[in-house]
């Protein structure tokens, strides 16, 4: 059963990493051909990268629309959490399928949706709207992050410092913030790299704003070059520092919770 376990894991990851390795390998390739056997080691398409303006600008859009993104879907999760953890509840299993709706559609449709209810209502696509609509689709993700840390949670600390005078204000920001602040920083990261690895609802909302998803895309239709190899390495270099911050961010926060306790 373990040797069983073993192999599927092992296939899994081949599955999932091999064509990240292929990718990084051909990006340093010394040839605009990419096919085995490699040629040879060079940076040039990096440097070649590093030059192309257009490139730049798209990352850049994108970066900028990642950051709402990432900001409202730990804001909104943060108040869904709080209301499908409150005490009391009574419709707390029809506001979680409510909830976890955006996650169960297809990207496709609920693209379409959202396009027609913004064409509708006279909001234009662009920027605003690829962050209202990427947020929402982060949504299901953030709050699943937040509400499975405010469920372990021992509520009897919010009671104790209400009994000690606290406002509602007060004990959230004293006694609850400061236990689900690893959780929001997950929230966060989480909305940023949905927002930078999507291309569905971009297309659909995006309107003349540029995100550098939809410019690789394009890119791609027309012909592969080694130079959008070397793109996709750098980001997925910058989506790995950031898990990999927030995740440090995460374990400082626990260790010292637990040095506190």
């Amino acid at each position: 059963m373990r040797r069983a376990s073993l192999c599927v894991l092992i296939v899994a990851a081949a599955f999932l990493y091999l064509p990240l390795v292929v990718l990084t390998a051909f990006s340093f390739n010394d040839s605009a051909l990419m096919a085995f056997p490699l040629s040879g080691f060079t940076f040039e398409w990096y440097r070649e990268l590093a030059q192309n303006d257009n490139f730049l600008k798209g990352f850049v859009t994108s970066f900028l629309i990642s950051q709402p993104v990432g900001i409202l879907a730990m804001l909104f999760g943060l108040m869904a959490s709080l209301a499908l953890t409150a005490p009391g509840f009574r419709w707390r299993g029809l506001f979680a399928v409510l909830l976890l709706i955006p996650f169960l559609v297809p990207k496709s449709v609920l693209s379409i949706a959202q396009a027609m209810i913004m064409s509708r209502i006279g909001f234009e696509r662009g920027a605003t709207a690829l962050i209202l609509a990427q947020s929402l689709v982060a949504l299901p993700f953030a709050t699943a992050l937040i509400s499975a840390v405010m469920v372990r949670l021992d509520p009897r600390l919010i009671e104790a410092a209400r009994d000690l005078g606290a406002s509602p204000w007060q004990a959230f920001l004293r006694v609850l913030l400061p236990q689900i602040r690893p959780a929001l920083s997950g929230a966060y990261s989480v909305g940023v790299i949905l927002s930078l690895a999507d291309l569905t609802i971009a297309m659909f909302l995006a309107g003349r704003t540029q995100p550098l998803s939809l410019m690789v895309a394009s890119e791609f239709r027309r012909e592969l070059r080694p130079d959008l190899n070397a793109m996709q390495v750098v980001v997925l270099v910058l989506t790995a520092v950031l898990v990999g911050l927030s995740e440090a961010y995460r374990r400082r926060r626990l260790h010292k919770l637990a040095a506190n306790a």
